[in-house]
C-alpha cells in the first residue's frame, strides 16, 4: 500500500490535553517506508500517548496524524500495521496458539497451523502454542505480546516499551527480529526509556 507523500507515519503538532493538563506535544514527524525509529524518554514523557495516536486509540486534541496514507480514525490502516502495547493482558486460560489465533481473526486474515508455529518460534516460544498464558513469565508474555504485533505480515509495526520485562537474552533476540524486520523492508518505531541495544537496530533516534 503506497503511503501519501511517502511517508509510513505522520505528525503535525500533535497535541493531547486531559483535565486541562496538556499530557504531549506539540508534536510533529515523518517516519518514513522501512525506517527503523527508536522514541527515547522518561516515564511519562508521553512516548505511549504518541503511539496510541499514531495507532488509532487516542485522538489528539489539536493537530492531526496518518498512517500509511490513511487518517489515524480509519480502521483500513490497521490491517497492516502491527502493534505491541507497552500494558497488555491477555486472557491467562487462553493457549499462545488460541491468542495468535483470535488476533488474526479480527485482522481477518488467514493464518494455517504452520504460519502460527514459525511465529511463535521466530520470537522463542517454539512448542510452547498448546500451553497456556498463565505459566508464561512477564518475558514469554511479552515475546507472544511481539508475536501478536506481526501477525499477518504486517507493513509497519508499533513496539512500546518491546523488551522492558525481557532478560538480556530476550533483548538480543529482539533486536535480532528487528534485523530481520529491516531486511523484509518492514517500517518499525519503537519506544524506550533508554537502551544501548537499539543504536544498533534504528536509523533514527528522537
Amino acid at each position: 500500500m503506497p503511503a501519501a507523500g511517502g511517508a509510513a507515519a505522520r505528525c503535525v503538532d500533535a497535541v493531547v490535553t486531559i483535565d486541562g493538563r496538556q499530557v504531549l506535544g506539540p508534536v510533529s514527524l515523518v517516519v518514513g517506508p522501512g525506517e527503523r525509529w527508536a522514541l527515547l524518554g522518561p516515564n511519562g514523557a508521553g512516548k505511549s500517548t504518541l503511539v496510541k495516536i499514531l495507532v488509532g486509540l487516542v485522538s489528539p486534541s489539536a493537530g492531526s496524524a496518518r498512517v500509511l496514507g490513511f487518517s489515524f480514525r480509519e480502521l483500513a490502516a490497521r490491517r497492516h500495521m502491527g502493534y505491541l502495547p507497552e500494558l497488555f493482558r491477555y486472557p491467562p486460560w487462553l493457549s499462545a496458539a488460541e491468542v495468535l489465533d483470535f488476533h488474526a481473526r479480527l485482522l481477518g486474515v488467514p493464518f494455517v497451523t504452520d504460519e502460527r508455529d514459525a511465529l511463535l518460534a521466530r520470537v522463542g516460544l517454539d512448542g510452547r502454542g498448546h500451553d497456556r498464558v498463565r505459566t508464561f513469565s512477564k518475558g514469554m508474555q511479552q515475546r507472544l505480546g511481539l508475536a501478536v504485533a506481526l501477525v499477518g505480515d504486517p507493513e509497519l509495526v508499533f513496539l512500546d516499551e518491546p523488551t522492558s520485562a525481557m532478560d538480556p537474552i530476550g533483548r538480543h533476540d529482539v533486536a535480532q527480529i528487528l534485523q530481520q524486520l529491516k531486511e523484509d523492508g518492514v517500517t518499525v518505531f519503537l519506544t524506550a526509556t533508554s537502551c544501548p541495544t537499539w543504536r544498533s537496530s534504528a536509523t533514527a533516534w528522537r
